[in-house]
């Protein structure tokens, strides 16, 4: 599978296309809808679908358009948001000959889901480089997030974190180094909670 990254949108977002054959998925849809098209039409690749990782605005860029445009868009169970598949821990998401696996990774906000290939995660605002998303808005949780914090610690050090916003020294990292490098990995759930 290859990631192509899309950066821009509201505040140093990253988008994703994973595309395997001459399929495309596209993971937390956060710059404009055109920018993807344009890409896909360029690579003769076909879009099979459209994944939020969790409902803030800047993660949701043009969703009505794919809506209108045919396009599927999946999301988690919970999602206030009408899409064309609602989507389970566990639940698989397919491109190409690739699946990718859905982990449900609430704590940033109720409805966020990371994916899995079983060497790339796809974190969205649960795990940046070095940071994670904040607890304090609403729709937050943070003892969610503690849990779902040590839920992804026990990942393979060398997974890739694919993140939703640029936020660190570099656009990617991995579980390894996060837990060397991320402040927030190191806390046990109680540091965590008393801190948030």
């Amino acid at each position: 599978m290859i990631i192509k990254t899309f950066k821009g949108g509201y505040d140093s977002n990253c988008a994703y296309l994973a595309i395997d054959s001459d399929q495309a998925l596209l993971i937390d849809p956060s710059v404009p809808a055109q920018t993807i098209l344009n890409y896909c039409e360029k690579n003769n690749l076909k879009l099979t679908g459209v994944v939020i990782l969790h409902s803030h605005h800047d993660h949701l860029v043009d969703i009505e358009f794919y809506h209108r445009r045919g396009y599927p868009l999946i999301g988690h169970s919970s999602l206030k948001i009408d899409v064309s598949r609602k989507v389970d821990e566990t639940d698989t998401i397919i491109v190409g000959r690739k699946h990718l696996t859905v982990m449900f990774t609430p704590g940033h906000r109720f409805d966020s889901i990371c994916l899995y290939d079983g060497k790339r995660l796809f974190t969205s605002d649960t795990i940046f480089v070095h940071g994670i998303g904040r607890v304090d808005f609403p729709g937050s949780e943070p003892q969610a997030m503690a849990e779902t914090l040590e839920r992804l610690r026990r990942l393979p050090d060398e997974t890739v974190i694919y993140p939703g916003h640029d936020y660190g020294p570099r656009p990617t990292s991995t579980i390894g180094d996060e837990k060397r490098m991320n402040p927030y990995f190191k806390m046990s759930k109680e540091e965590f909670l008393k801190r948030n």
